[in-house]
């Protein structure tokens, strides 16, 4: 019983580390559901858009700070991109988070080369 009570303790910082971090992305897609009134699904593209970002360029020498902001902002584009999608193109707002979500896959992928996972490790 103490054995699985240490492994508990240990697994507990990593694993309330995950959870806030999946909690920011929860939080984004209540706040389009609920308040909003607009199912975005971009926020499933856009998330691996901002780990992509970052990752690839601080692989590139890029500070943090600076990798983080762009990535942050290449998010809110993807979400404008959704929004333009909606309103200019007249494409119902499911479909237009469908269509990003669906882009920002493919832009994932290419942004990475091809691969699925990033690790900072050399």
């Amino acid at each position: 019983m103490q054995r699985i009570l240490d492994i508990f303790v240990a697994a507990l910082p990593s694993t309330l580390e995950q959870g806030l971090i999946y909690a920011v992305l929860a939080l984004g897609i209540l706040i389009t559901y609920t308040i909003l009134n607009f199912p975005d699904l971009t926020v499933d593209g856009s998330f691996p858009l901002g780990g992509a970002i970052s990752t690839t360029l601080i692989l590139h020498g890029w500070q943090p700070l600076p990798a983080l902001l762009l990535a942050a902002l290449a998010g809110a584009l993807a979400g404008l991109c959704t929004g333009l999608i909606h309103v200019k193109l007249k494409v119902r707002d499911l479909f237009s988070g469908i269509i990003m979500m669906t882009a920002l896959y493919s832009i994932n992928l290419r942004i990475t080369g091809g691969l699925s996972l990033l690790t900072l490790d050399r």
